[in-house]
């Protein structure tokens, strides 16, 4: 009899929410920060630990689970799925045992790199040095090719998709003038979205 009472009363302890009886909705919030500049949507978390899924807003810094975790409840974090701008997503602390230290100080996080592509210029007409063009703090100085006045096609330093650019010409050679046309635009899955090109010319008198 004494030990049926001490049953009945475990029980009753564990429907009360005690987090060692493994139940209940748990008083721990799961969030996870989000790094790397995730600018679309598509990418989706998944808790392993109890099946649970969550969105991430394009541009959010965090997101949390809805479902609250009980102390020593697992939780594993992976991604289901990733937005099409991104190559992939990195977690880190996304795999523990919940308590007060791993969901408040070891917070899980996820880096996601985002898909870079190339940016050319088209450079014409160039037969002197010190032609530099920049884009941001990307700055490149021009050769001038072997045969004076040939196209030279110039690598800017690659941005990542959906990033914006603004390519101008930073100092013009020693004797020439040289103008950009199609300097501004935005990185599509396929390419820039204008195709700049740099024109030089006699230096006006």
């Amino acid at each position: 009899m004494k030990s049926s009472t001490l049953y009945a009363g475990a029980a009753l302890a564990c429907a009360l929410g005690l987090s060692a009886c493994g139940g209940g909705s748990g008083d721990l919030p799961l969030t996870v920060s989000i790094s790397g500049g995730v600018t679309k949507e598509g990418l989706v978390l998944r808790n392993e630990g109890n099946g649970e899924e969550v969105t991430v807003p394009a541009g959010a810094a965090s997101v949390q689970f809805k479902k609250y975790l009980s102390t020593d409840d697992e939780f594993n974090i992976v991604t289901k799925s990733v937005p099409s701008n991104v190559s992939t997503c990195t977690i880190s602390n996304g795999k523990a045992r919940a308590n007060y230290y791993t969901i408040y100080t070891v917070v899980p996080t996820v880096f996601c790199t985002i898909k870079p592509h190339p940016l050319s210029v088209a450079v014409n007409g160039l037969n002197d040095s010190g032609l530099v063009l920049v884009n941001g703090s990307d700055r490149q100085p021009v050769t001038p090719p072997a045969t004076a006045g040939a196209q030279v096609t110039v690598s800017m330093a690659q941005i990542p998709e959906d990033g914006s650019y603004v390519v101008k010409i930073f100092s013009d050679p020693g004797t020439q003038k040289c103008d950009i046309s199609g300097g501004t635009g935005s990185m599509g899955a396929t390419g820039p979205s204008t195709a700049p090109v740099v024109t030089c010319g006699p230096k006006p008198q």
